[in-house]
């Protein structure tokens, strides 16, 4: 009954129980106050099934924290080299720009007219959203965004990335070097990455599909339109 339980495993019993544990109880200890409750006494099969229950929680939680760690050692592994690589580029870049002046001025116009694409469709479309469900509305507008602004491809992704901010590092653990580039993978690893479904979609298109007082019909169906 007890194969494989732990202290932990024990406390957590002995609480679900509704006993009282002392910070000076033992194992053996535990174990008595186990298999003297009235719960054990009528119903012994439902402890053991209790006790098995705390053990597999347990070792899921560990797996799940191990699981964790390892992600964010990849993590910190994937960053550490994207930034000896950035380091790598930028000396390659001094020494280039060093030899040619006139490129330095090129170069910080380059970084301007980058900084203001973000800026002009981070205000152009939606906010980046909590809800996995609304990722196909950010998406419609970020992409309205990037024709209002005639955004030529190859900018895409790394506007993509700049918008999602903390959120693009889970997305950059398994994307390829050769997707990163491409804004059509990127945004296919994205939606995969946030879970989007059919039915997550069926279920917030149900949940909006009322009209509120204050709306008109016509804005009713525009909005039914839009969600849908």
């Amino acid at each position: 009954m007890y194969k494989n339980a732990l202290k932990e495993d024990l406390i957590r019993v002995v609480e679900d129980l509704d006993g009282t544990v002392e910070s000076t109880d033992t194992i053996a200890k535990l174990k008595t106050k186990i298999e003297n409750s009235s719960t054990f006494e009528s119903d012994p099969d439902f402890v053991k099934t209790l006790i098995q229950n705390c053990i597999d929680e347990r070792v899921s939680r560990n797996e799940r924290e191990a699981t964790l760690e390892k992600q964010k050692i990849e993590l910190a592994k994937l960053q550490l080299a994207q930034l000896e690589k950035e380091i790598e580029l930028q000396t390659a870049k001094n020494k280039a720009l060093s030899l040619n002046p006139a490129a330095i001025a090129e170069e910080k116009q380059f970084e301007t007219n980058i900084e203001n694409m973000i800026k002009s469709i981070k205000t152009l479309s939606l906010p980046v959203p909590t809800r996995s469900e609304n990722f196909n509305l950010f998406f419609q507008s970020l992409e309205r965004a990037f024709l209002t602004k005639k955004i030529n491809d190859e900018y895409k992704s790394e506007i993509l990335i700049n918008l999602l901010g903390e959120r693009a590092h889970n997305v950059l653990l398994y994307i390829k070097k050769e997707e990163l580039n491409d804004y059509e993978k990127l945004k296919s690893i994205v939606l995969r990455e946030f879970q989007l479904t059919p039915r997550e979609c069926l279920n917030s298109f149900k949940k909006n599909a009322v009209k509120s007082s204050g709306e008109t019909y016509i804005q009713f169906a525009a909005r039914l339109t839009a969600n849908f």
